[in-house]
C-alpha cells in the first residue's frame, strides 16, 4: 500500500526547510562565497573547504564546478571585477557629448564599484599577494589593469583630438587615475576610522575629479568649467 503523500510544509513549520537549493544557483553561490572568503583571508590564506562551508556545499561539490583554487579565483574576477571594466568601455562607446563629461562619468562608475566593502578588501589582495603568484598577477594586470587603464587612454585622445585635453606626456593620467581610485577606495574602507577629518565619499570622488579635470584640462577649458 502506498503511504499517504505528507502535506506541503506551510511556511510557519520549523522544521520545514528555509529554502531549495538549484543546481543551476551552485556556481554563483559558491564564487559569492569565494568573494567573501578571498577579501578575508587573503589569496593564500583560503582553503577551499570554507569556501564550500560557506556556500553550503561540500568540497567535492565544490570541485565539480572549480577544479582549483586558481580556477575559482579567476572566475571569481570574471564575475565580480570585469563588469566594472566592461561598464567602462561601455560607456565609452555609447557616449557622444563632450569627453570632460565622459572622464568624469567613467570615474564616478569605478568609484561606486570600487567602495564596495568586498572590492575594497579584493582591491588590497591584488596589491598585496598576486606578485607571489606570477600567473594569476599576469591574468589580472591583463584583464582588469590594462583594460581599465586603456579606456582612460581612449578618452583621454577623445579629449585631446576635440581640443579640450592638453597634450600629456607618457600617458601617466590614465595610469594615475584608476590608481587613485584604489587607494582612496582603501582609505575610505580601512583607514577613515583613524582620520581626524574623515572626508565623506561624495567629498572624496569631487575631490578627485577636480584634481584630474585640472590636470588633463587646457587652462581656457578648466577656466570655463570652473566659472559654469
Amino acid at each position: 500500500m502506498t503511504p499517504p503523500k505528507p502535506p506541503d510544509s506551510s511556511p510557519d513549520d520549523p522544521c520545514a526547510p528555509r529554502w531549495h537549493r538549484r543546481p543551476e544557483s551552485r556556481p554563483d553561490e559558491i564564487l559569492e562565497a569565494a568573494e567573501a572568503v578571498f577579501g578575508e583571508f587573503g589569496y593564500n590564506g583560503t582553503r577551499l573547504e570554507e569556501v564550500a562551508r560557506r556556500a553550503g556545499v561540500s568540497k567535492g561539490t565544490l570541485y565539480l564546478y572549480f577544479e582549483s583554487k586558481e580556477a575559482l579565483f579567476r572566475e571569481m574576477v570574471r564575475a565580480r571585477v570585469l563588469p566594472i571594466v566592461d561598464l567602462a568601455e561601455q560607456t565609452l562607446q555609447e557616449h557622444h557629448g563632450s569627453p570632460a563629461d565622459l572622464l568624469v562619468k567613467v570615474v564616478r562608475q569605478m568609484w561606486a564599484a570600487l567602495r564596495n566593502a568586498r572590492l575594497a578588501r579584493m582591491s588590497r589582495l591584488m596589491t598585496a599577494e598576486l606578485a607571489g603568484f606570477p600567473e594569476l598577477g599576469r591574468f589580472y594586470y591583463e584583464e582588469v589593469v590594462l583594460r581599465s587603464r586603456r579606456v582612460i587612454e581612449a578618452v583621454l585622445e577623445r579629449g585631446i583630438a576635440a581640443g579640450e585635453f592638453r597634450a600629456m606626456p607618457h600617458r601617466f593620467v590614465a595610469r594615475a587615475v584608476p590608481a587613485l581610485l584604489v587607494h582612496q577606495s582603501q582609505t575610505q574602507y580601512f583607514s577613515a576610522g583613524l582620520d581626524p577629518n574623515p572626508l565623506s565619499d561624495e567629498q572624496v570622488i569631487d575631490g578627485v575629479i577636480d584634481l584630474v579635470l585640472h590636470a588633463v584640462l587646457k587652462p581656457s577649458r578648466a577656466k570655463d568649467r570652473t566659472n559654469a
